[in-house]
């Protein structure tokens, strides 16, 4: 007797995980329909000072940081800041993350990489902004010459430079991080104002 109610207990717990688990398949997979965009940069600071102090109107002004110096000498310059992630659920599914992998580029140049681990449900037509923080080295940005002339304005004021973010979401099932297979990426043509 006790065998049996054993028997239907693990039974029932059987068909209430694999439908947990296709529930949490079929949310992370209608994420992947949903629709990414970057809706701003801010916060942006160069060695604790904001990025407006180095990169003004006129161009670099490596001059007017004489903290930048130091980092220069040893091939360091942090910048920190925030990217707000726009996630649109235009489908007629719920999407849901429990944390997921992001990789930033510029220019094709590879600024920062990290985990968020904001919960986010999205019922259909919803959409929500995640900040994603920014730390990064970016000395080989400020000295190579393509994206320093694009943030000086050398060649053009209104030049745009490609801004990818690259996120990897994941849901929870039983305890364990599941992740969307491969990268979502998103691609927007920035320009200095809105990084400036």
């Amino acid at each position: 007797m006790n065998y049996i109610r054993i028997a239907t207990m693990a039974a029932l717990c059987l068909i209430l995980s694999s439908c947990g688990v296709s529930r949490q398949k079929s949310l992370i997979e209608n994420l992947g329909k949903c629709r990414f965009d970057i809706q701003s940069v801010e916060q942006l600071s160069v060695a604790g000072n904001s990025i407006n102090k180095l990169i003004g109107a006129d161009g670099i002004n490596l001059q007017s940081l004489p903290s930048l110096a130091l980092y220069m000498l040893r091939g360091e310059i942090p910048l920190d800041g925030v990217v707000n992630l726009k996630i649109a659920n235009n489908t007629l599914k719920a999407a849901a993350i429990n944390q997921f992998q992001y990789k930033i580029g510029f220019e094709g140049a590879e600024l920062a990489e990290g985990v968020v681990t904001q919960k986010v449900d999205l019922k259909p037509g919803e959409s929500t902004v995640v900040p994603v923080k920014i730390s990064a080295n970016i000395y080989k940005l400020i000295t190579d010459p393509k994206i320093s002339g694009f943030l000086s304005g050398a060649k053009d004021k209104n030049a745009k430079g490609l801004f990818t973010i690259k996120i990897k979401p994941s849901v929870n099932i039983a305890g364990k991080a599941i992740y969307y297979p491969g990268f979502i990426t998103i691609d927007k043509e920035v320009s200095r104002k809105i990084l400036l």
